[in-house]
């Protein structure tokens, strides 16, 4: 998998949790229309939601310059993924991306009237910016109109809402307390790695990969003796950087979610921690990057073994995968003879 290719798997596989984000601390509860009416704000993936988001998008953004600025990117970020989940439940399709172009921005190939993800791509990020460069309200749903009319008939979807199943960050299955540390927290995941790796010896050398896990247990096992040194004013900067690179490169090879944890046990040690949470078939698999920190005291491989743990399971589910789909083939094969 090259890198192109892992940050759109990252992409899609946090969905949960950015969407989930942007949509409870990012869009208002209700908005005031040009009229002056104010009105309940609709978060609910619907058609109907479109305009009202593109009035909120130009209210909040003058130009594209300012869109695009550094600062803005978590709700770019956000604005795209509801737009093509939105998209995906009234017309169809399937989340793509093309690494052709160099970029890899994730874009929707709708369903057509030829069938299943056969219409053009949807160039989301094209499309947000071109509303807020055209300053109309209506580019959101003129995009959804074109969609419908390649759908043909009554622009009916031609199968169920083709949209990701979210649940892992909702209103209705995470506590408020969670919500809103990871609406604070993610945002600072990637920034808070970056300005990490530029404080280590050779940073160009620390990348999302088992190497630098391994290279990091065995830093951690000869830079404290104990838990205590690592609590220290002085190691607070080293050690949440490690933590959020720990488990972004987990995450990102293992295919999971950051979590939080609220209302467990007091001795759970996903307790007022950031975890990662790997869903393997029916089976959840939680990591916590603070509990692999304190394992490499004892054990500088520890770090690189849970992500080894992972890699292994995910292996196991894909074999028990191929393996029922050779079944089943081979009794279609059976019953046809």
């Amino acid at each position: 998998m090259n890198e192109l290719q892992r940050e759109y798997s990252a992409f899609i596989n946090n969905m949960d949790v950015r969407l989930g984000a942007f949509v409870l601390a990012d869009l208002p509860e209700t908005f005031e229309k040009e009229d002056g009416k104010t009105v309940p704000f609709p978060k609910d993936f619907g058609a109907k939601s479109l305009p009202m988001l593109e009035l909120f998008v130009l209210s909040k953004f003058p130009d594209t310059e300012t869109i695009l600025k550094a600062e803005n990117r978590r709700f770019f970020e956000g604005l795209i993924r509801y737009l093509g989940e939105t998209y995906l439940r009234a017309v169809g399709g399937v989340w793509d991306h093309d690494e052709t172009t160099g970029n890899g921005m994730p874009f929707i190939r709708p369903d057509t009237a030829d069938g299943p993800a056969a219409g053009e791509p949807i160039p989301l990020v094209a499309i947000a910016l071109t509303a807020v460069d055209q300053r109309s309200a209506e580019v959101f749903t003129a995009v959804l109109d074109k969609a419908r009319e390649q759908l043909g008939g009554d622009g009916s979807p031609r199968r169920k809402c083709t949209g990701l199943s979210l649940g892992t960050l909702t209103a209705e299955n995470s506590s408020t307390e969670e919500v809103e540390f990871l609406t604070r927290f993610i945002g600072t995941v990637e920034p808070g790695i970056a300005a990490w790796t530029q404080e280590q010896a050779d940073p160009a050398s620390w990348a999302f990969d088992r190497d630098s896990l391994a290279r990091l247990g065995k830093q951690v096992a000869v830079r404290y003796d104990s838990r205590e040194d690592m609590m220290t004013e002085e190691e607070t900067p080293f050690i949440a950087g490690a933590m959020r690179f720990i488990g972004e490169t987990v995450r990102r090879i293992g295919f999971g979610q950051w979590r939080y944890g609220t209302d467990l046990d007091r001795d759970d040690p996903r307790q007022k921690q950031p975890y990662i949470r790997f869903v393997i078939g029916d089976q959840n698999l939680d990591l916590v990057p603070w509990r692999l920190i304190q394992a490499a005291l004892e054990d500088g491989g520890a770090i690189a073994s849970a992500l080894d743990a992972v890699i292994e399971m995910r292996e196991q589910e894909a074999a028990e995968a191929a393996a029922g789909s050779a079944g089943s083939e081979g009794s279609t094969d059976a019953d046809e003879g």
